[in-house]
């Protein structure tokens, strides 16, 4: 292709799995020669009911140049204020400095969970208004370590 014009865009809700790869593996390629090295690895904790064995919450997430990414964290109403979302969060934390990440990053709404965040260590870095209005979305962070001294 040599000629910008020559390109159509379109709007989608449902690129396929081949659609979505080119942009993904293409800005992978991009990353990894800029900063020299790739180290994106995923990191899921799943949480399973003992009984049936089947996933009934976790959180998924990445880490990857120093950094962990919380992308989903869900836990059902009834395993919630128990102490069981404090373990997961620190086990990806503990994960992720064993990593070499020494920040932490995620975003949550104001009715799922900044308060448990915070309680957490996180900060808020960000706060954005939403809509309809009343609605907040959080971007928060964690320093989890400097280089050399571990927490």
């Amino acid at each position: 292709m040599s000629n910008r014009a020559e390109v159509t865009i379109e709007l989608t809700e449902a690129p396929d799995d081949s659609e979505c790869a080119v942009i993904t593996d293409g800005l992978r390629a991009y990353n990894d020669a800029q900063a020299g090295y790739s180290d994106s690895r995923p990191l899921n904790i799943l949480a399973r009911d003992p009984e049936t064995n089947r996933i009934v919450g976790g959180l998924l997430g990445r880490t990857s140049l120093g950094l962990l990414r919380v992308d989903r964290f869900f836990l059902p109403e009834g395993l919630r204020r128990n102490g069981l979302g404090s373990r997961i969060l620190a086990m990806a934390e503990q994960e992720a400095k064993q990593r070499g990440c020494t920040r932490a990053v995620l975003s949550t709404l104001h009715f799922q969970a900044p308060g448990f965040y915070l309680k957490q260590g996180w900060e808020v870095a960000a706060r954005i208004d939403c809509e309809p209005p009343g609605h907040t979305r959080f971007y928060m962070t964690k320093k989890l370590f400097d280089k050399g001294t571990p927490s």
